[in-house]
């Protein structure tokens, strides 16, 4: 009789496994693959990734066009931000208020302290229609550690309402 329970145990462990294995491996391939929701897959569709400091680096360079928006506090502001930024901080209860009158047609850069805060406001702004978003992977910490310049001018613009 104890030989037939841990059989059975055994084969129940077995199963168990296979099908842990299964779901692990089946959720494998839709995170190989970003989804449409999150980086456009055609031309003309919405677009809202995370970017390198190499990246954002030379679409700062190529792009004039692009607002660069660091939504960090004002305390992380003042201990510098990347050059040419504009400032519009993501924990105040303004900030959807704020952000969703900028124009949906530009594209913006977006940055906090680590890329948390940037990406939350990235897949919000991307739900309110905003057509091209980028997210600072790795955030300010990251561009400071890659010895890109750091700014304590006055933040630009935001273009409300344009």
């Amino acid at each position: 009789m104890e030989l037939r329970s841990f059989t059975l145990v055994r084969l129940i462990l077995l199963c168990l496994t296979l099908l842990g294995l299964h779901s692990a491996t089946s959720g494998c391939a839709d995170a190989a693959n970003p989804s449409s929701e999150t980086e456009a897959a055609q031309p003309g569709s919405a677009i809202a990734r995370d970017v390198s400091v190499t990246e954002l680096k030379a679409m700062l360079g190529d792009r004039p066009d692009i607002l660069l928006i660091d939504v960090r506090t004002d305390k992380e502001w003042e201990g510098g931000h990347l050059p040419g930024a504009a400032f519009l901080d993501f924990l105040e209860d303004d900030f959807e208020s704020i952000a969703f009158t900028l124009p949906k047609d530009r594209p913006i850069a977006l940055y906090c302290a680590a890329g948390g805060r940037s990406e939350d406001a990235m897949k919000r702004m991307a739900k309110a229609g905003f057509s091209e978003l980028y997210n600072l992977r790795g955030g300010f910490y990251d561009w400071e550690d890659a010895g890109e310049t750091v700014s304590n001018d006055s933040p630009v613009a935001l273009p409300i309402g344009e």
